[in-house]
């Protein structure tokens, strides 16, 4: 919590919080577990019986050839499936009472905002995938011309309404500003708004 307080700013609440659908991690996830089971039927043949039967008079290579294999693995693992779960779990998106962020990163963090006073218009869109699972794609239209797209949001409808919410309570404040001393271009001094009740009537008597 304390970690969460250090970045918002004087007045802000946080509406929800939560990662990308992890949907995302299907595709990583399978090709992780194809290539562990791939290897696994490699280093079957890379058995001494069995390397001896395919290829006779290499069994030099057969050590060697281990290595190499469980090395690629290894890296393959860690530059995509790995990667991309690791991605997934320090990714935050996290809506205010006044912006959008999206958090990435633990020991590297990144961070974009979206501020909510400078949206024009919020929309909803879902691919057949995405409409299975309930996730979907949030485009902010910014008042600058731009689109800001939030990509695999959980719970899409439910999230596109807080997101509706927080930014139409935002609009209709722009509208509502608070008179105070000072605020109209110019003030009428007491003594001013006497003798203009005094015109005020001699124009009244005379008509």
């Amino acid at each position: 919590m304390w970690a969460m307080r250090s970045w918002l700013v004087e007045g802000e609440q946080v509406s929800v919080k939560c990662r990308p659908h992890p949907r995302i991690l299907v595709w990583p996830i399978t090709m992780g577990l194809l290539l562990i089971v791939a290897a696994s039927a490699a280093l079957a043949k890379l058995q001494s019986a069995q390397f001896a039967s395919w290829a006779p008079g290499a069994a030099q290579l057969r050590e060697p050839g281990i290595v190499l294999l469980l090395t690629a693995v290894l890296l393959i693992e860690i530059a995509y499936p790995v990667r991309r779960v690791i991605r997934w779990a320090n990714t935050r998106y996290v809506l205010t009472n006044q912006r959008m962020v999206i958090r990435r990163g633990n020991l590297r963090r990144s961070q974009d905002d979206f501020v909510l006073a400078r949206v024009q218009s919020v929309d909803m869109r879902q691919k057949l995938r995405q409409r299975m699972v309930g996730a979907g794609e949030l485009d902010f239209h910014m008042v600058t011309g731009g689109v800001r797209t939030v990509h695999d949001v959980p719970h899409i409808q439910e999230f596109k309404n807080y997101t509706h919410e927080a930014w139409m309570k935002l609009f209709r404040a722009s509208f509502q500003p608070a008179p105070g001393q000072g605020y109209y271009a110019e003030e009428v001094d007491p003594s001013e708004s006497q003798s203009i009740g005094k015109e005020q009537r001699k124009l009244g008597r005379e008509q």
